[in-house]
């Protein structure tokens, strides 16, 4: 029960985080949506598998996951801000 509604809570997050990268028009804003949505939303979901069957050796590899995606996704996150500031992106992307 309580895994399931870590998995349910960590895939909405991850569903808003998408609706915001739609959403949003710049390259700033679509980061924001995407970087703290998606990092809360993806250890939700591997927090909620861990708990669902209980603890078994697969688990240690879901934990090191969670850790690396953990690491990861804000370096990746300022790598592209970085990028765009260097690029003096200005605002709203340009089709």
């Amino acid at each position: 029960m309580i895994g399931t509604a870590l998995a349910a809570a960590g895939a909405l997050l991850v569903a808003v985080g998408t609706f915001g990268i739609m959403r949003f028009r710049d390259v700033y804003s679509r980061l924001q949506a995407s970087g703290v949505s998606d990092n809360a939303g993806l250890a939700l979901i591997l927090l909620g598998l861990v708990v669902y069957k209980g603890w078994a050796p697969i688990d240690w590899s879901l934990l090191f996951l969670l850790v690396l995606m953990l690491v990861t996704n804000p370096i990746a996150t300022h790598s592209i801000a970085k990028s765009a500031f260097v690029q003096r992106h200005t605002g709203e992307d340009s089709p």
